[in-house]
């Protein structure tokens, strides 16, 4: 098996022998523009007229050899040259078993990469009309995994169900563009178990393209893939917190795709409420978590707490904590909140996550951020810090420092996030939830879809 050489067994049967590394090598090579596969059998008419009408610059002939009584189909190449006059045409012959097509594929798929490494910008155009079904099978298995090959087979009139009537064959293409586009469709829409939204946009975009002159890809299935794209372009903007160009995609989508109207309607919300936007990073930091980016999920938990804070200083109590002002706090508050040392001198920001609580829960006694960090902490769980909220939450916190994305240098872990999970599901039932509620924001939002929509 493999490509004949001169002057080796078994022979070159070509007018014209040219070794292929050599022809490769050629400086006129540039100027190739056609390479034509094909496999070939006991019939030569239709690679003759395969030829006859292609007119490549280059050819390779997937042939057998004799094996003993058994004739083999490198012997029919120099005819089938001399019939499509083209005896001048540079060619080899990859002689590859008869019926073993995993052997044949390998061996093709290793010529073609030496072809198409010199060659990136050639035409390639398979033939699988004649050979065995190892052979065709091969060749197939070759162009399915060649990118922007073509394929096709010699179609003629038939006057009977045992051969085309010679003279009358024309080449036919095969579409495989599409054939590829929907077994990659398929991946695609797994993707979005991981909520891997932007590489389906992306692929889906690509796949639009590769079959934009594919005319027998059906418009229907256009239409299936622009709304694919679509839809997961507007997941991913939602992914990274622009909820306005998630809503105007979803609210133009949900007319035709309803199971789209809901989240539709949740994007406008996280578009119009902070309150909802807060509900909504839960969301965010378990979609990290699945993925596994167990730092950026932890992250998200952090920038939770802190933001449930500062909105309730804000909206309820128009104090803002990076820009302080100092009339708006008691004498009493600042004690409690432990904010004094800031207070004299006058600061104008708080220091940290946990300062801005307990400024909260100074403001609103006996208030929802309040009872949680002074009551103590469910379970049997005793922290370093204390056994109260404030203490399991100080704990949580020097966790969450020793993550690159905060002040250390340690990757975070399943088993962090497990930990983070817990303590983020008794703040977000005993504070964020009350507070939501208060405002009529929803307090657990669904989780954007793990598969399309069943109408795509």
């Amino acid at each position: 098996m493999g490509i004949d050489t001169h002057g080796h067994s078994p022979r070159r049967r070509h007018a014209h022998p040219v070794r292929l590394g050599a022809w490769l090598g050629d400086e006129g090579g540039d100027a190739l523009t056609t390479l034509f596969i094909a496999s070939v059998g006991g019939s030569r008419a239709p690679i003759i007229s395969a030829l006859a009408a292609r007119r490549p610059d280059f050819a390779l002939f997937v042939v057998t050899r004799r094996d003993g009584t058994q004739p083999g189909s490198a012997e029919e190449v120099p005819a089938i040259l001399q019939a499509a006059q083209l005896a001048a045409l540079p060619h080899e012959l990859l002689t590859v078993p008869a019926d073993d097509p995993e052997a044949a594929f390998l061996a093709l798929r290793e010529t073609l990469r030496q072809l198409r490494d010199r060659y990136p910008k050639a035409r390639l155009v398979f033939d699988y009309t004649g050979g065995t079904k190892s052979m065709t099978t091969a060749i197939l298995e070759c162009a399915l995994a060649t990118p922007g090959a073509e394929v096709q087979f010699m179609a003629g009139r038939r006057e009977n169900l045992d051969k085309v009537t010679p003279g009358t064959e024309r080449p036919t293409a095969m579409p495989i563009d599409w054939l590829i586009a929907e077994r990659v469709e398929a991946r695609l829409r797994a993707s979005w178990r991981d909520f891997a939204y932007a590489e389906c946009a992306a692929g889906a975009r690509t796949l639009l393209d590769d079959i934009a002159t594919d005319e027998k890809a059906p418009l229907a299935a256009r239409q299936r893939l622009r709304d694919l794209a679509d839809a997961a372009e507007a997941f991913d903007l939602w992914d990274r917190f622009r909820h306005a160009d998630a809503a105007q995609i979803l609210a133009r989508m949900a007319a035709h795709h309803p199971d789209l109207a809901p989240f539709s309607d949740l994007a406008g919300r996280c578009r119009d409420s902070e309150a909802q936007r807060i509900a909504d990073l839960w969301r965010n930091a378990e979609r990290c978590a699945k993925r596994g980016r167990y730092d950026d999920a932890i992250a998200r938990c952090y920038r939770l707490i802190e933001w449930v804070g500062q909105w309730r200083l804000r909206s309820h109590h128009q104090i803002d904590v990076d820009k302080l002002d100092w009339s708006r706090i008691t004498d009493q508050e600042v004690i409690r909140a432990g904010i004094a040392d800031r207070h004299s001198s006058n600061a104008k920001t708080l220091s940290g996550l946990v300062q801005t609580l307990k400024l909260a829960a100074a403001k609103e006694r006996e208030g929802a951020i309040d009872r949680f960090l002074r009551d103590p902490y469910p379970g049997r769980y005793s922290g370093k810090k204390g056994k109260d909220g404030e203490g399991r939450l100080r704990d949580m916190i020097d966790r969450r420092n020793a993550s690159i994305l905060a002040h250390g240098a340690t990757p975070l872990g399943p088993e962090d996030w497990q930990r983070f999970a817990e303590f983020m599901g008794h703040f977000r039932s005993r504070v964020v939830a009350p507070l939501l509620r208060a405002v009529n924001a929803a307090t657990d939002p669904p989780q954007l879809p793990d598969t399309p929509p069943d109408t795509f």
